[in-house]
């Protein structure tokens, strides 16, 4: 209600009548009978005076405008009627909206707006209202608040609101909530309830408003710095952005890239859980690329790392590059450059062919030589050679476990003496691949003296040497497929049928030497001898070939 509403007089009236009015409506309100009916009509009171006072002001302002040498030089012209001129100060009414807008905040809004429209400057206080949004920097709450009161950039706010002023409170607006917005981005709970805070807002209704919301949500999304999948599910939930059957409201290419960093933390977690796990090789390459270890935990790590180990690392890391590169540039540890340096590959083949050398020649000069027959000797040198393997075996965990403490020491000796101590190319580690192979030499040479150990320390020598050329390169790679290809029952079964032929063989060859002048026929001739009449006496230890192949006389 206006002042003239409360005292029941017109707009135009004077102060005395204003004066009098108020005498009279006040023995109806007293104060001490309805304290809040004389509040408001007091308030009503003084707001006419002022009116009153203003009013009176114009018109003498607007008579002493005319000029007196003007009046007196035209007598008899009629006098014109004085035209009010314009206020030089702030109305009434815009200096109680002044008062209304004192101390004000988000919290005492409501009232002042009552207050206002009680005045009857409702007006000027939504425009005063609205620039002291735009001047304030901080002013979140409060222009949240006006809009709910005041239905600002709505439909049904006021029409002579200044267009240039509502848009630049709606582009302040905007920049407000995505600061809100990015700096909540790293408490989930907290940016959820302020996404569903700005989704309820009324400014945020219409549909531009809605698809700057998601693309704004999108971005802040995609700018944070830990990423949560239940926190992504519900913030979709919130959106709708996973609604089937249509196209998604989070616009692109915003919500691809979304995906992608879902689908990217949906496989980072299932390698760290992976991590966890068993000891199988897909757990070891999730702990070797995802595991966040140290340069000796990785280092022990890789110790323990076989052949199909390392391939579970190259497929693990061919999955990343392709899927998820974006990995790469986070996770630094993912390069090759980190963990394939840690793979070694020493010779397959080079100690359990000297190993099978020194046993066969050790089974050669202590079996067959000294009256043993060719079997025996053939078990005897299967027997030492896996005797030897099982204790080569052990000196390798041995050197393995020494390695995992002094690995730094290792590395040093190899990166000094490595190209000095061994002709192999790659030179080998001295503690972890070299120094097991002198022990079982050392061995080889107190169980078969210095032939044996000759021999052994003579074909890791010679395979050392050939290894050094490019071509010889080729045969490990031929068998390491042939070894991943073929099932390993086809190859026990092919290493039996080739072992057994060549035992078979080894003894026809042995049964079948060349044998000395009659060595096993001293018995023949003298049976022969016996048989023949004609053969003159005494029998002969050598007959000659007529002797015995000449037919018998009748």
């Amino acid at each position: 209600m206006s002042c003239w509403e409360v005292l029941g007089l017109p707009a135009d009236a004077d102060k005395r009548s204003i004066k009098r009015q108020y005498a009279n409506l006040l023995k109806q309100h007293r104060p001490d009978e309805d304290p809040e009916g004389f509040q408001r009509l007091r308030e009503a009171y003084e707001q006419a005076l002022a009116w009153a006072d203003w009013q009176q002001e114009v018109v003498v302002e607007a008579e002493e405008s005319i000029p007196v040498d003007w009046l007196e030089t035209q007598p008899e012209a009629p006098r014109p009627e004085p035209r009010p001129a314009e206020p030089q100060g702030p109305s009434p009414s815009q200096r109680l909206a002044m008062q209304c807008l004192e101390a004000i905040s988000a919290t005492n809004l409501a009232d002042r707006v009552a207050q206002a429209r009680l005045y009857g400057c409702e007006r000027d206080f939504e425009h005063g209202l609205l620039m002291h949004c735009l001047a304030q920097e901080d002013s979140y709450a409060l222009t949240e608040a006006a809009i709910g009161q005041l239905h600002w950039l709505t439909p049904w706010q006021r029409e002579d609101l200044p267009v240039g002023a509502t848009e630049q409170l709606r582009n302040k607006l905007m920049g407000l909530a995505w600061s809100r917005l990015t700096g909540a981005s790293h408490d989930n709970q907290r940016f959820l309830d302020l996404a569903r805070q700005l989704g309820a807002s009324p400014w945020l209704q219409t549909l531009d408003a809605r698809q700057w919301l998601n693309r704004c949500l999108a971005m802040a999304l995609l700018q944070a710095p830990h990423w949560s999948e239940a926190w992504f599910d519900a913030i979709c939930a919130q959106q709708g952005w996973k609604q089937t059957g249509h196209h998604s409201p989070c616009p692109e290419p915003w919500w691809s890239q979304l995906l992608a960093r879902s689908h990217c933390a949906t496989f980072l977690e299932q390698q760290t859980r992976l991590a966890t796990t068993a000891d199988s090789s897909d757990a070891k390459a999730a702990r070797m690329l995802f595991g966040r270890l140290d340069e000796d935990a990785r280092m022990r790590l890789s110790m323990t790392f076989g052949a199909q180990d390392w391939a579970a690392c190259e497929a693990l890391y061919r999955t990343v590059e392709s899927r998820h590169p974006e990995l790469l540039e986070d996770r630094p540890e993912l390069a090759p450059d980190t963990w394939r340096p840690l793979r070694r590959q020493p010779p397959i083949m080079a100690v359990p062919l000297a190993i099978l050398g020194a046993s066969t020649w050790m089974s050669w000069q202590f079996e067959y030589l000294l009256g043993g027959s060719f079997f025996s000797s053939v078990l005897d040198m299967l027997m030492r050679a896996l005797l030897l393997g099982v204790v080569a075996w052990g000196l390798s965990a041995c050197c393995k476990v020494l390695c995992r403490g002094a690995w730094r020491l290792d590395q040093s000796l190899h990166a000094r003496f490595g190209h000095w101590l061994s002709v192999r190319r790659p030179a080998p580690l001295p503690i972890r691949e070299s120094l097991w192979v002198g022990l079982l030499g050392g061995l080889i040479y107190l169980a078969g003296g210095t032939p044996a150990a000759g021999t052994y320390f003579g074909i890791l020598g010679a395979l050392a040497v050939m290894s050094r050329r490019r071509t010889f390169g080729r045969g490990p790679s031929v068998f390491a497929r042939l070894y991943e290809r073929i099932p390993g029952d086809v190859l026990i079964g092919l290493c039996l049928g080739l072992l057994v032929p060549l035992v078979l063989l080894g003894n026809a060859l042995a049964s079948n030497g060349a044998l000395a002048v009659n060595q096993g026929l001293q018995a023949w001739p003298q049976r022969t001898c016996i048989a023949r009449q004609l053969t003159p006496p005494p029998c002969p230890s050598e007959l000659s070939t007529l002797q015995w192949h000449s037919t018998s006389q009748p």
